[in-house]
C-alpha cells in the first residue's frame, strides 16, 4: 500500500508512539518469529495531546535517543504508525474493479468522504471484501474498501521528527492496520475456522483514546474511535482531587477502592464502556449480515480498575484479552517476567508493526 513504504532490510523496529510513552519490539526474521527485545519509555504527559497533536517534538526526540543508546536493537531502521486527526479512514462501497482500476479510480472516490484536500493527501486503501446492496431494479453487487488518508504535510513532519532522533522510518503504518497485522500473525488459525460472517473487535484501550478495529477473518473492515480513554479517567480525578496527572495517575492504580475514589473511577469506566458498546452496537445494526464473535482488549488503559469487569459484563461470553506473544518464540533463558508482562498487555501495535517484512503491501 502506498502510505507503507517499501522496506530492504530484513528487520524493522517496531515503533508504537502514544500519550503516555514510547514502546519498541524487535523481532527475528526467520521462519520461526522471536522476541529479539523489547523496551518502553515514558513521555511527560503534556507531549502529546489526547487528539494526538505533537506539542513537545524536542521531548520525544529525546525519548528516542535514549531508547536507542544502548545495544538493546540491532538496528536503527524502525516501523512507526502514523496517528491523531491528520490520519482518517472511511469503510466506502465501490463497483467492482481489477487492483489497477481501483488505484485510479480511488482518488475520484475519496474526493466524496474525505474532508481534507485531497490534492494534500496520500491515500491509502484495503479490499474488505464484496457485499450485495438492494437496489430498484434489483441488487447490485459492489466491493467494500477501507479508504486511509492522511495529510501529506503530517506525514513528512512525522518522518522528519523520527530522522531527527537518528532513526530511519523505513515504514508508516496506520495503527488500526498494525493491530490487525499482530491480530493476523497470533489468530490466524483461529480465525480460518470462523463461520461467514462472524466479526471480531478489537479494542484498545490507549491512554489518549480508545480505539475500535472491525475484523472479518483477516481484514480490517472498520475503525473509530471514542475519546473517552485511560487519560481522560486521570484528568478527571486530578480536577476533582486538586491533584497533578501523574499523582491523579498514581492515586488511580493504588486507591482505586477508597470511599472518595471509587465512585469517580466507577462513572467514568461506565462513561467508557457505554460508548465502546455504542460504536459496537451501531456497526452492526448497519450491517446485519454480520454478527459478533468476539471482543478482544488490549492497550495500556485495560489497567484502569474495574474497566475490564465492565467490559466482561456488557460482553460476557465474548471478552478476551488480545494476547500480541500468543504465536512469538521467546529466548530459552533469561526471559523476564515482568517485561512479558509488560508487553503483552502494552505490546500490540508495536509487534504488529515489528511484524512488517520487505514488500508488505498491507
Amino acid at each position: 500500500m502506498d502510505l507503507i513504504k517499501s522496506i530492504f532490510t530484513k528487520t524493522v523496529v517496531g515503533l508504537d508512539i502514544g500519550v503516555s510513552g514510547i514502546k519498541a519490539v524487535e523481532l527475528s526474521s526467520d521462519k520461526n518469529t522471536s522476541l529479539v527485545a523489547y523496551n518502553r519509555i515514558s513521555l511527560p504527559w503534556d507531549t502529546i495531546s489526547p487528539d494526538g497533536v505533537i506539542k513537545n517534538e524536542a521531548a520525544i526526540v529525546s525519548a528516542l535517543k535514549k531508547l536507542f543508546s544502548g545495544k538493546t536493537f540491532s538496528t536503527r531502521t524502525v516501523s512507526v504508525a502514523v496517528f491523531g486527526n491528520s490520519v482518517l479512514s472511511k469503510p466506502i462501497l465501490m463497483p467492482p474493479m481489477k487492483p489497477k482500476d481501483i488505484e485510479e479510480q480511488i482518488y475520484w472516490e475519496a474526493e466524496q468522504y474525505i474532508p481534507f484536500n485531497i490534492d494534500e493527501c496520500q491515500i491509502d486503501f484495503a479490499v474488505v471484501g464484496n457485499t450485495v446492496t438492494k437496489v430498484e431494479s434489483g441488487t447490485q453487487s459492489a466491493m467494500e474498501v477501507l479508504l486511509v488518508a492522511a495529510k501529506k504535510d503530517y506525514l513528512q513532519s512525522f518522518s522528519n521528527l523520527i530522522e531527527s532522533a537518528g532513526l530511519n522510518p523505513k515504514v508508516l503504518d496506520y495503527q488500526p492496520f498494525a493491530i490487525g497485522n499482530a491480530f493476523e500473525f497470533n489468530y490466524g488459525d483461529e480465525l480460518g475456522e470462523e463461520a461467514q460472517g462472524d466479526t471480531d473487535v478489537i479494542v484498545d484501550f490507549g491512554a489518549g483514546s480508545t480505539k475500535l478495529s472491525f475484523i472479518e477473518k483477516k481484514n480490517v473492515i472498520y475503525t473509530n474511535k471514542v475519546s473517552a480513554c485511560g487519560l481522560g479517567c486521570t484528568m478527571l480525578l486530578a480536577e476533582r482531587l486538586g491533584e497533578s496527572i501523574d499523582q491523579a495517575e498514581q492515586i488511580k492504580l493504588t486507591e482505586p477502592d477508597s470511599p472518595l475514589i471509587h465512585p469517580i473511577i466507577t462513572d467514568y469506566i461506565t462513561l467508557l464502556t457505554t460508548e465502546v458498546q455504542k460504536n459496537i452496537d451501531v456497526f452492526f445494526s448497519g450491517s446485519p449480515d454480520r454478527h459478533l464473535r468476539k471482543v478482544f482488549y488490549c492497550g495500556g488503559g485495560m489497567k484502569t480498575p474495574g474497566l475490564i469487569d465492565q467490559l466482561c459484563t456488557i460482553y460476557p461470553e465474548q471478552t478476551e484479552q488480545l494476547n500480541p506473544l500468543r504465536h512469538l518464540r521467546f529466548p530459552k533463558t533469561g526471559t523476564n517476567k515482568n517485561l512479558i508482562r509488560d508487553l503483552s498487555c502494552l505490546g500490540t501495535v508495536a509487534v504488529g508493526l515489528a511484524l512488517r517484512k520487505s514488500g508488505d503491501q498491507s
